[in-house]
């Protein structure tokens, strides 16, 4: 019976695929039945392959693949997410669980079903069939999908600290395969004298919060394992040489923000003042000429204010956005919506992109472009929603791996808020979208930890935090 069923499986998958794909469709379907079955493990692989592959990546360029669409816009990370869903979904059914909607989304939530559907309504009056628009918005529907999804997963305490740990040396690893490229001189060319790590942000951003993490920890006084510390430098060296220019600013005003936080309660008066001092050194570093070759020092000077006019890149910025401005001048309740381009109407453009008339680089003007106004106040709302989960992670719970996650994310998000003042990475970039939404919901999965969840009394001289992945000591405070 079963080889009747494989046999018949083959045959029919024949009809649509290669005769080599169609061979491995069995156990594709079996691989899929298991991942249904386990929702923790479906949801990590979704998250791990959409940080681990790259769209670009010298050493293995295969895994690019990864990203070919299959249906319209759809890929096979899509196709993971979805099933990840499906997979939380069914478990809930299984157990008789309730949904769990966390109280800081549900607002945030509503305001962007209302902007997805504005977009859809008014780009269906550009033109646009209604199946490539609801296609169109995937991205956004999975700021509302994954965070659900990961919030109602059945985990207690120690598989929370375990993905936690496992995510940080996900970061440790990706970080040192990017300097491994560099070293091959397989990355992509920088200032045409040198290799970056990383180009996308979707690993710069996972290896800055690791960085942040580990820096909250050390401050704050908890005791991070030595594999930890360990890969600490790999971390630093990685975004240093990826060259961006917005990771670069967004790492030392996070970095800032967490020294503030970690050492003294009076570092939140000093917040806005600190953000200014860090923005102004920027301004200042980038106005200063130094004499070198190093592409380092050629990428710091691409601060400074000159050189923003100067570059044909920079100047293609500054004129997209006048443009998009001047269009939203027209329409400022409605925007575009998706799939309408914007026109050059009000400054010539120095060069063309393709199909880079629906980007814009600035997410709030892409989400407002895109959403109407319900889109730029929704893109503001997301944020600060994660902002109050960190901040209520960092200063209420007992357990200093989540602390450190916690002061982490809300550190992040600060320098995310001034990274997309120069490109658009929410809502507009499929890997850096499905990992800050599963960034989202484990942030609710930890807060949830808090609202009275009891675990068992622990024996006694055994850490709070557990032990964490590789053998380490835990992450708890340190003896005063």
């Amino acid at each position: 019976m079963a080889c009747a069923l494989t046999a018949l499986v083959i045959l029919l998958a024949g009809r649509k695929l290669s005769p080599t794909l169609a061979l491995f469709t069995p156990l594709a379907l079996v691989f899929v039945a298991i991942l249904l079955m386990r929702p923790l493990l479906c949801v990590c692989l979704a998250i791990g392959l959409g940080i681990m592959l790259e769209f670009s990546f010298g050493l293995v360029t295969s895994q690019a693949h990864f990203y070919d669409t299959f249906y319209k816009r759809l890929t096979p990370l899509d196709a993971l997410v979805l099933l990840a869903a499906a997979s939380v979904a069914l478990d809930m059914l299984r157990d008789r669980r309730p949904l769990k909607f966390p109280k800081e989304l549900r607002f945030v939530s509503m305001v962007l079903v209302l902007g997805m559907i504005c977009g859809l309504a008014v780009g269906k009056g550009g033109g646009s069939g209604l199946k490539s628009l609801v296609l169109a918005e995937n991205l956004i529907f999975y700021l509302l999908l994954l965070p659900l999804t990961i919030a109602n997963l059945k985990v207690d305490r120690a598989q929370l600290r375990l993905v936690l740990g496992g995510a940080f040396a996900l970061a440790v690893v990706k970080a040192l395969l990017g300097l491994l490229e560099v070293a091959a001189h397989k990355g992509v060319s920088i200032e045409r004298s040198a290799n970056l790590t990383y180009y996308e942000p979707t690993a710069n951003w996972v290896i800055m919060l690791a960085l942040l993490g580990i820096v909250a920890a050390v401050l704050a006084r908890f005791r991070p394992p030595l594999w930890m510390l360990l890969g600490t430098p790999l971390l630093i060296a990685s975004l240093l040489l990826s060259y961006r220019r917005s990771f670069w600013i967004a790492t030392v005003l996070g970095l800032m923000l967490v020294v503030l936080l970690a050492l003294s309660p009076v570092g939140r008066r000093l917040l806005v003042p600190t953000a200014l001092f860090v923005a102004v050194g920027i301004w200042l570093l980038g106005s200063i000429h130094f004499q070198s070759s190093s592409p380092l020092v050629k990428r710091a000077e691409s601060l400074s204010p000159n050189s923003l006019t100067a570059s044909v890149e920079d100047r293609y910025r500054i004129d997209e956005r006048a443009n998009v401005l001047a269009q939203l001048e027209k329409k400022p309740i409605t925007g575009l919506g998706i799939l309408v381009p914007w026109e050059a109407t009000a400054q010539p453009l120095p060069i063309e992109h393709e199909d880079a008339r629906e980007y814009v680089h600035f997410a709030a003007l892409w989400w407002w472009m895109k959403l109407g106004i319900l889109g730029l106040l929704a893109y503001p709302l997301l944020l600060l929603a994660m902002a109050r989960m960190s901040w209520r992670i960092w200063r209420s719970s007992a357990e200093g791996l989540f602390r450190a996650f916690g002061l982490a994310s809300l550190c992040g998000i600060a320098g995310l808020v001034v990274a997309e003042t120069t490109a658009t990475f929410t809502g507009a970039e499929l890997r850096f979208t499905v990992v800050l939404a599963a960034q989202i919901g484990l942030l609710a999965l930890v807060a949830s930890q808090l609202d009275g969840e009891q675990e068992p009394a622990e024996e006694p001289g055994e850490s709070a935090a557990g032990p964490l992945p590789g053998g380490g000591p835990a992450l708890t405070p340190a003896a005063g």
